[in-house]
């Protein structure tokens, strides 16, 4: 797990892009259209994003925030100082089926626990119904459903925000 540097800006956000025309061709309207890809530079430049790598290849990418998203309502706005965000977490899809995701999650919370993170939450569309089942088996509870704010006329769909307490 390393952080990414604006030099590893077209590959990070390659993932992400492929990523989410394979979610568009099954139907799935998470990440369509796909985050900007502004908004992801300024998160490289923030220092928030990051890549997985094994053998040189890039395995997946994911963001590690400690602001909730935007599109959150007020009331869930509030994270606490031992909390962390992850989103646009991706696998190369090329990768699928092997494991991957579980690993860099597992990586993913080895980072949190060495620097003091207690919990970590995400969400997925309320609709990825394989989404919430893979979030379960690693442990991420559901906490509850949201419909995220409306943003430049753009509706976003109801979602369900998931958190793991690290032990």
């Amino acid at each position: 797990m390393k952080k990414a540097r604006i030099k590893d800006l077209e590959k990070t956000y390659g993932i992400i892009l492929e990523c989410s025309d394979w979610l568009k061709s099954k139907g799935i309207k998470q990440w369509n259209p796909p985050y900007p890809k502004n908004l992801f530079e300024k998160d490289i430049k923030d220092g928030n994003v990051y890549y997985f790598s094994k053998n040189g290849k890039l395995c997946g990418t994911c963001t590690l925030s400690k602001n909730p998203p935007f599109y959150y309502p007020a009331g869930l706005r509030n994270l606490q100082k031992h909390e962390i965000y992850i989103s646009r977490l991706a696998v190369s899809r090329g990768l699928k089926g092997r494991g991957i995701g579980k690993k860099l999650l597992h990586e993913i919370e080895s980072y949190c626990k060495s620097n003091g993170i207690r919990k970590i939450k995400l969400d997925a569309i309320k609709s990825n119904k394989f989404l919430h089942e893979y979030y379960s088996s690693v442990g991420f509870n559901k906490i509850k459903e949201f419909k995220p704010l409306k943003i430049r006329n753009r509706k976003f769909d109801p979602a369900v925000l998931m958190e793991k307490r690290l032990g």
